[in-house]
């Protein structure tokens, strides 16, 4: 058996050649050819086998090619996913300001009333007043609170306290933060008060409002002025 004859016997008996001969249509075509006998007439061993080998080859052979090719084909790529960003929060400053702002005026309702430290100079006593939002939401305060001192019975002492200086600008409240300002008392006699009177309370209304606060003040008096609302230091 020649090198053309045994893997062409595999073929024709298992359907593949051996891995190291590859069988070619053409070869079986010329390897056909060959075994025509002297005289003319086709061998009876491979006159007809090796035709329909050949037919069988170009059949199975260029499938396989084909599908070899396609089972070779990288994969597709999978597309990538990003995962999503978010966007950056910021939080509120805790930092309140006591300046000017767009809020509503407080209301009496919305302050509370408190005395400070009271200090002395030349026939006059200085007393710091604190008002203090109390309420839930900030609102503001501007300008002069009309302040009367109070005896015993409830009624006013002298005359209410006259305006000191200019008025300031508007002061906003947070929640718990204060506004203040300065009432001085005169103790020194005048026409008309030969004796500073007593009073035990203070009454003061807010700036624009007619609900008024009271609060413990003990003084006596010949007359009050009262300065401009500031933010409390």
């Amino acid at each position: 058996m020649n090198d053309f004859e045994r893997p062409l016997t595999d073929l024709l008996h298992t359907g593949t050649p051996q891995p190291e001969r590859i069988i070619t249509a053409s070869e079986i075509a010329e390897l056909a050819q060959h075994e025509y006998a002297p005289k003319g007439h086709r061998s009876q061993r491979w006159g007809v086998p090796l035709m329909a080998a050949a037919a069988v080859l170009v059949v199975v052979a260029v499938p396989v090619i084909v599908i070899g090719h396609d089972n070779n084909s990288p994969a597709p790529a999978s597309p990538s996913l990003s995962a999503p960003t978010s966007a950056p929060t910021s939080s509120p400053s805790s930092t309140a300001s006591n300046t000017t702002g767009s809020v509503a005026t407080c209301v009496t309702s919305q302050l509370s009333l408190s005395s400070g430290p009271s200090s002395g100079a030349a026939g006059s006593i200085y007393t710091t007043f604190f008002f203090t939002n109390t309420a839930g939401t900030p609102c503001a305060v501007r300008g002069f609170p009309d302040v009367s001192l109070l005896n015993d019975a409830g009624s006013i002492v002298g005359q209410p306290a006259t305006r000191d200086g200019s008025e300031g600008p508007s002061v906003r409240l947070a929640p718990g933060q204060r506004a203040q300002f300065t009432l001085r008392v005169s103790t020194a006699t005048q026409t008309g008060c030969d004796t500073p009177r007593p009073s035990s309370r203070i009454l003061v209304y807010p700036p624009e409002q007619t609900v008024p606060l009271r609060i413990p003040f003990t003084t006596g008096s010949c007359s009050v002025s009262v300065q401009s609302l500031i933010p409390a230091h």
